[in-house]
């Protein structure tokens, strides 16, 4: 869901030099990567399409992230690391990996970062499911997704067709047109792909499948969003999606750490 700056880097002539020792994996929709208690001990790093790592218990399941081209991940951990598009993914032992960052700068650099990004994923996602509403984990979410991937289109269009989808989100609409207007802007509105269905959103999202579909009606009969298709997402209003998910730290962020007295 990101341009990697990793990529970058694996194309350039340090990159083709990091990944000699490398082996190619190709692996089909739906195959296991690696699973919790594997002996596999290997770091990967995702040459082309997706895979989904996720945790699991008898009842339940919770994708933590999508991994996408030039995502840095292992094999060695807790979660389960599922192919959801064919990929194609360059593989090395973890001790291999960790003597070739010791000698590669620019690879150390460019991991970090991905990495980084990674875990700041992981958190946002932990603190969404601990304080925030359904609703909220959706707005948030499409957001996100429009801001990374998304393409802003010319003003002046929301209005019009918030209008024609009925006369509760021409209400809806107007409220937020009115901000928007005396603020001498009109809504942003966005297009952006959605390489996702409702319920990679929702075991994404730590909700059921119908909470995030009515979630998702909510936004369109509000008039903030449109959905063209399974694939393809309108945002009609960016400002007014935003508003449905307002700033909020935990309760650790905005104290401050507990200290015994």
């Amino acid at each position: 869901m990101h341009p990697s700056p990793f990529l970058a880097f694996l194309d350039s002539p340090d990159g083709t030099a990091f990944l000699a020792d490398f082996r190619v994996r190709e692996v089909a929709r739906g195959e296991v990567v690696s699973r919790p208690g594997d002996a596999s001990d290997c770091v990967f790093v995702v040459r082309s399409g997706r895979l989904r790592v996720w945790l699991a218990s008898e009842t339940r399941e919770l994708t933590l992230v999508f991994l996408e081209a030039g995502d840095v991940f292992s094999t060695h951990t807790p979660t389960w690391v599922t192919a959801v598009q064919p990929s194609a993914l360059a593989l090395i032992e973890t001790r291999r990996f960790s003597a070739r960052m010791a000698g590669q700068s620019p690879a150390t650099v460019a991991v970090m970062r991905v990495l980084g990004m990674l875990l700041a994923r992981t958190v946002e996602l932990v603190e969404h499911l601990v304080f925030r509403e359904a609703h909220e984990r959706l707005a948030s979410f499409l957001a996100t997704l429009a801001r990374r991937q998304g393409r802003r289109e010319p003003t002046g269009r929301a209005t019009g067709e918030a209008m024609s989808a009925g006369p509760s989100a021409a209400v809806d609409a107007g409220a937020g047109e009115g901000a928007a207007t005396r603020n001498g802007a009109a809504p942003e509105v966005w297009s952006v792909a959605l390489p996702f269905t409702l319920t990679d959103i929702a075991l994404m999202l730590g909700a059921s499948r119908q909470t995030i579909s009515t979630a998702f009606a909510d936004l369109e009969r509000a008039g903030i969003v449109e959905r063209r298709g399974r694939r393809e997402l309108r945002i009609l209003d960016l400002a007014r999606l935003d508003a449905r998910n307002p700033p909020q730290l935990s309760p650790a962020r905005q104290t401050g750490p507990r200290h015994p007295t």
